[in-house]
């Protein structure tokens, strides 16, 4: 006849009781953990007007304007041929802002210098017929 050991152990059903609601404590702090850490609020002071952009294209062809700020390219949106537009970027103070210009069905692209925009200032593209003589400049205002 077999006998069955004693250990020091407690039956299984004792012993799964005793966890549960130590293990539904830990899953409620760490959701609340991760409910406190995704709910905080970051005031960096008050946000920056957009800075206008001024497209004069003088091309006879549409034109993709973009703009790259801090190594990404934005696109700001298409300038039919022989027309203005007038565009806004998003907060690029303290970082340089190059413009480009790449015709529709066309060859070439302009890519202007690098331009450091100041508070209240705008940025001129002038759009040549011919892309290499095309310029973008700051301006205090239009």
């Amino acid at each position: 006849m077999l006998r069955h050991r004693r250990t020091s152990r407690p039956p299984r059903g004792i012993v799964g009781t005793r966890r549960r609601p130590l293990a539904r404590l830990a899953a409620a702090a760490v959701a609340v953990a991760l409910v406190a850490a995704c709910s905080h609020q970051t005031n960096f002071g008050p946000r920056r007007p957009p800075v206008p952009v001024h497209v004069i294209n003088e091309n006879f062809l549409d034109m993709n304007v973009s703009a790259i700020v801090g190594g990404v390219s934005r696109r700001l949106g298409d300038v039919t041929g022989n027309s203005t537009r007038d565009f806004e970027l998003s907060s690029p103070y303290g970082e340089p802002v190059t413009l480009t210009a790449v015709p529709i069905g066309g060859r070439g692209s302009f890519v202007s210098g690098s331009l450091n925009v100041g508070d209240g200032q705008v940025i001129v593209l002038h759009i040549a017929s011919s892309l290499r003589q095309s310029v973008a400049v700051l301006r205090d205002t239009l």
